[in-house]
């Protein structure tokens, strides 16, 4: 599965970072357990830093209800109204008490007209915790709602906890990642979720695992019925890396548009029940690999006899060239900062400086920095194959 999911955090303990900011919480959320009511958190700062999974967790260690809600319901009077009445009662069916959460209140645009004082009234007549969170606590489209709010700023997660949280990852999934791979991916300005997205590239692209998952998405395309479609989930099975490269290849794999239309239907009805599952509804993950597998196989009117290429997901493809990019600046900026006695985030800054200046000079300039000839090629925008037939020339 998706390892963001996977070693999403339980409990406020689970998380790392912004210590201080935690404890707070965890004083707001017993205080109104106790009955004392407080004002709204909106916990600010930038993404991948724990500010919506703050609610989720709550939800998860003191047994609440989440109501998760965003800027975007709050764009109309209906939608005011209907945010209004689903949050009008403290108490659930099941008479679980309920955790509100208004993700993105910064996202509203100056024309979604009583958006802001739809949500500051809900802050100002709260009967239950509200987390509202934001990129920019300071925009002056919120002004009405920040005054009815206590202000909590999460800061990025240092360096060192990232990289230890992935060293943790990586020993548990028995991944074969090294450690300069580790450092360079640590290297995320602070946003975890960027950082375990990375590390999953890094591994998701082995041949054995590509072999296997290729073999599984031709049993679902090529499937006549249910039971068929179902043997692609026999085994160890990673159900989020399987749903990836079905939604990449349906397109591939099926002709006619009626085809592609409800295998595409198929696959947002297990986004739906995925949604649930979010909310601790386990026993629909079987629902959803029924969708992914005999759905989308059963999609089809009739079989496409055909060879088919199936492609590497477009997403696991752009987190992987994330890794290696943050790699290839880490050694560049080492190499320069060696010569120009400058750290290496630094040193990255010369990098179009030297492109210009190394023009016609690259063989004296990957001499003098002790480039390879991958980085030369980096920095100069050529192939690799370019740079050593340049280096040939002048042999």
């Amino acid at each position: 599965m998706i390892l963001t999911q996977k070693y999403a955090p339980k409990k406020l303990a689970d998380m790392i970072g912004n210590e201080e900011q935690r404890e707070k919480i965890r004083q707001w959320i017993l205080n109104w357990l106790n009955n004392k009511k407080k004002k709204p958190l909106l916990i600010y700062g930038t993404t991948g830093i724990g500010k919506t999974s703050i609610a989720h967790v709550l939800s998860n260690e003191f047994d609440l209800e989440l109501v998760e809600m965003n800027a975007s319901d709050f764009r109309n009077r209906a939608g005011i109204e209907r945010v209004l009445a689903s949050a009008s009662s403290a108490s659930s069916l099941f008479e679980r008490k309920k955790i509100l959460l208004i993700d993105d209140v910064d996202a509203l645009q100056s024309v979604d007209r009583g958006g802001a004082g739809a949500i500051a009234k809900i802050a100002k007549e709260n009967n239950y915790p509200i987390i509202m969170t934001a990129t920019n606590a300071w925009d002056k489209k919120i002004s009405t709602v920040r005054v009815e709010c206590e202000l909590l700023e999460f800061k990025k997660i240092s360096k060192a906890s990232i990289k230890n949280m992935l060293k943790k990852i990586s020993e548990k999934e028995k991944m074969d990642v090294s450690e300069e791979i580790i450092e360079a991916i640590s290297e995320s300005g602070g946003d975890v979720r960027s950082a375990i997205n990375d590390l999953q590239a890094r591994t998701s692209s082995s041949r054995d695992r590509e072999k296997d998952i290729f073999e599984r998405v031709r049993i679902i395309f090529k499937s006549k019925n249910y039971i068929e479609a179902k043997r692609a989930f026999e085994g160890d099975v990673d159900y989020n890396l399987l749903k990836l490269w079905i939604d990449e290849n349906i397109p591939n794999e099926y002709e006619k548009e009626t085809d592609i239309a409800r295998a595409y239907n198929t696959l947002s009805r297990a986004d739906i029940f995925e949604g649930r599952i979010k909310n601790s509804y386990w026993a629909y993950l079987k629902y959803c690999i029924d969708l992914v597998t005999a759905g989308i196989a059963l999609s089809k009117k009739e079989p496409y006899y055909k060879f088919t290429k199936y492609a590497f997901p477009k997403y696991l493809r752009e987190m992987s060239k994330t890794v290696a990019i943050r790699a290839m600046l880490k050694s560049i900026g080492k190499k320069i900062g060696a010569r120009v006695h400058a750290n290496r985030k630094e040193s990255a800054l010369f990098i179009p400086l030297l492109k210009e200046l190394g023009k016609g000079k690259e063989e004296k300039m990957m001499e003098f920095y002790s480039f390879t000839e991958d980085e030369l090629a980096f920095i100069m925008e050529k192939s690799v194959d370019e740079i050593k037939n340049g280096k040939k020339k002048g042999d």
